[in-house]
């Protein structure tokens, strides 16, 4: 607990009033990237208790969150499932006293969370939260100077410590796949040893834990999504939407995307939870484009026959155009196609 307890800590600054007189004092609680050990070392069913714990003191009233990203990587980066986990462990009793989150440092990992979250986080809750660049910003906003700020954060970007080397990339698990290496190229196109994926799936079959940093391969998360895709007893499109989805090619082209909203909107809520999450993630590798090589187009060939497929016989080439466009639509146009329906937990604009 100690570890914890230096990455999170708590002081109480006068945050400045808009009105012009003094705010009455109100707690501000930090936390540290830098302070977090590597993940092996870390329970992550204890860090989450511990922030509860450490909230569940101040939630009553009014409170303000610092986030100091700076420090954070590979090593000590937890895996965006738990993220997800996390923010729904904290419910309306911590969001509705939270008056502002300052994320100090951000850099392109916040951003690829801040748009997975999107679709979980209500628009009133994304007007409390703002980002600074340096730490000298925070200083317009509240009197830091009694925080438990790490040395290393408040020498990063003052000229006196020049921005940590990253540590050598890992491999990552199947569940930061939603949201790193984005630019890797050839993602979800190259393939992978079929002995490791046959072990791998024995051992999610089993209930075991896999360790991806045994295999050494970035590419193999995407063959195991693909597999656990395409081994679905029925596609994630479902059969009955088979043959309107092949007839996407009759539509008059002004009116495709349209059509595609309305199918997809009439899936059964469990595979449009997954399906929006899916595509979510698609349309962000594609707009990475210029490095990993992998544009809509591209990712729909790779993942068409694997989110649709007939009922009764196998694919034929001529299904193979509508299928691929159908998908490609839903990643390319994943904004408009995916705004109007809520998935659970989910508040939209």
């Amino acid at each position: 607990r100690s570890s914890l307890s230096s990455a999170a800590s708590t002081g109480q600054p006068y945050p400045p009033d808009p009105s012009g007189s003094e705010a009455p004092r109100r707690k501000v609680i930090t936390f540290s990237s830098c302070r977090l050990p590597p993940s092996h070392q870390i329970n992550h069913c204890q860090l989450l208790e511990y922030l509860k714990y450490t909230l569940e003191q101040y939630v009553e009233s009014d409170y303000t969150l610092v986030y100091f990203h700076y420090g954070l990587n590979s090593q000590n980066k937890p895996s965006l499932s738990w993220l997800q986990s996390a923010y729904k462990e904290f419910d309306r009793k911590y969001k509705k006293n939270l008056k502002v989150l300052y994320i100090v440092h951000p850099t392109n990992f916040i951003r690829i969370i801040r748009n997975v979250f999107k679709p979980l986080m209500s628009h009133k809750f994304g007007k409390k939260v703002f980002y600074l660049n340096y730490l000298s910003d925070l200083r317009d906003h509240l009197k830091y100077e009694h925080l438990n700020i790490p040395e290393e954060v408040i020498r990063y970007k003052s000229g006196s410590l020049p921005p940590a080397k990253p540590p050598p990339p890992r491999p990552p698990l199947p569940t930061q796949q939603f949201g790193v290496r984005l630019k890797t190229e050839g993602l979800f196109r190259r393939s992978a040893g079929i002995k490791s994926i046959q072990e791998i799936q024995k051992l999610y079959n089993q209930g075991k834990t896999v360790d991806f940093d045994e295999y050494g391969d970035i590419h193999i998360p995407g063959v195991i999504l693909k597999a656990f895709l395409r081994e679905l007893p029925e596609p994630l499109l479902t059969f009955p939407m088979y043959d309107q989805i092949i007839q996407i090619t009759s539509v008059e082209s002004s009116l495709r995307v349209t059509r595609c909203k309305e199918i997809v909107h009439r899936l059964p809520e469990h595979n449009y939870v997954v399906l929006k999450f899916l595509m979510c993630f698609l349309h962000m590798v594609s707009q990475e484009t210029i490095f990993n090589k992998m544009t809509s187009s591209n990712l729909a060939c790779v993942f068409g026959l694997n989110l649709i497929w007939p009922p009764n016989s196998a694919p034929s080439f001529s299904t193979l155009v509508p299928i691929n466009l159908f998908v490609d639509l839903m990643i390319d146009f994943y904004p408009v196609i995916f705004s109007s329906r809520k998935v659970p937990g989910e508040r939209l604009p």
